[in-house]
């Protein structure tokens, strides 16, 4: 379902919008002005759209994104947005995208957001473990179906002392946490020095719905 069109200079700041697109985003003309793209698209998926943009060329699109922009109240809504940077006289550079509604229930992400989104939640509980320390981080279970599910991601085994190292459990520990995991069926386990084991199905999929995080249309 169209939307409406917005008009932002070479680097992605907001010069118009349509009435539409300010109802859209429950923003007003005068607050969407002056800001960036980048300020209303949602943190997760800034990492793989910003590259798109800037990589496209004068005259060239129009390029589809599939992407969530956010309210200010948080919440978030699925659009495809068209987009083309103009290559002629005044204009010269500047972005022009059309936005389309986006149905939450047809959209597929594609596997480069999980694994990115997977990176990105490994690294934020290692920060978090680091400033409270050891003795307060509990999450062992999905630390470790995170390194599974990255090296699943990247086409390699992943070891038990590998996964150790890299989640700080000491191996004894983490073999208990693994046949913890293979229990709930989240995943199977390997007799090999090599591969710790994979991602079960019912794994993957929990694991994926988890990365996707939860929004609102």
């Amino acid at each position: 379902m169209l939307i409406g069109h917005s008009v932002s200079d070479a680097f992605g700041q907001i010069q118009a919008v349509d009435h539409a697109i300010c109802e859209l985003l429950h923003r007003s003309e005068t607050e969407l002005i002056g800001m960036s793209y980048v300020a209303i698209t949602h943190p997760d998926d800034v990492t793989w759209n910003a590259p798109l943009v800037d990589k496209l060329q004068a005259s060239g699109g129009p390029l589809t994104i599939r992407k969530r922009y956010l309210r200010p109240d948080a919440s978030a809504i699925w659009s495809d947005v068209q987009v083309s940077r103009l290559g002629k006289g005044l204009d010269h550079g500047r972005l022009v995208g059309t936005i389309n509604r986006v149905d939450p229930s047809a959209v597929k992400l594609s596997p480069e957001f999980f694994w990115q989104s997977a990176i990105r939640k490994y690294r934020d509980l290692q920060l978090c473990r680091t400033e409270l320390g050891d003795d307060l981080f509990s999450d062992y279970a999905w630390l470790i179906l995170l390194q599974l599910y990255i090296a699943e991601a990247e086409g390699i085994c992943i070891s038990i002392s590998q996964i150790s190292g890299r989640t700080r459990c000491r191996e004894q520990s983490l073999t208990r946490w693994l046949k913890v995991l293979e229990d709930k069926d989240l995943i199977d386990i390997f007799n090999s020095s090599f591969c710790a084991g994979q991602l079960t199905a019912l794994g993957i999929v929990k694991v994926e719905n988890l990365l996707e995080g939860t929004f609102e249309a």
